[in-house]
């Protein structure tokens, strides 16, 4: 029988990871059990199915609360007859913030897009033998990722 001769603090660290695999919860997946970061996105969907967005320019996708901040953000750029108007409109109301966008502020390429939260896991991130390494990674780099938490997968039959 062949040895493999291993230092006492690489036998620490193995029966740690050892105790801690068999110890850690599983999130009712069967073993074996890896983690990964999962974090959300939001989608395109049919009319009426999901959230409005106003997209300005293309590349602005806002709800209705971070269009008024957008409007509230611009707004000294236009004259006090705009100002004024803006003073009007409620900012509860959907169709009149999109329309004063597009009217009062002059701003042509304006849309709107049904989108839904989803979820997916990160394909930045590899996997992680225990749900602690996840949470570590979560705590130093969870500023990469939307939203981000652990999410258990398994193995299944691959011991």
């Amino acid at each position: 029988m062949a040895y493999l001769k291993v230092s006492q603090d690489d036998l620490e660290f193995l029966l740690d990871l050892k105790h801690e695999l068999n110890t850690q919860t599983t999130d009712g997946n069967a073993q074996p059990v890896f983690w990964g970061v999962e974090e959300s996105y939001e989608d395109a969907v049919p009319e009426g199915c999901g959230e409005s967005k106003i997209v300005i320019d293309c590349e602005n996708v806002l709800s209705q609360e971070e269009a008024v901040e957008y409007i509230n953000e611009n707004i000294e750029d236009y004259d006090e007859e705009t100002q004024m108007r803006w003073q009007e409109i409620d900012n509860d109301d959907f169709d009149a913030i999109l329309d004063f966008i597009k009217d009062d502020m002059d701003i042509h390429n304006v849309s709107v897009v049904q989108v839904e939260e989803k979820w997916k896991l990160s394909r930045d991130t590899g996997a992680f033998l225990t749900k602690r390494a996840c949470k570590q990674y979560i705590e130093n780099f969870g500023y990469n990722h939307d939203k981000p938490h652990t999410y258990a997968m398994t193995a299944y039959r691959n011991f």
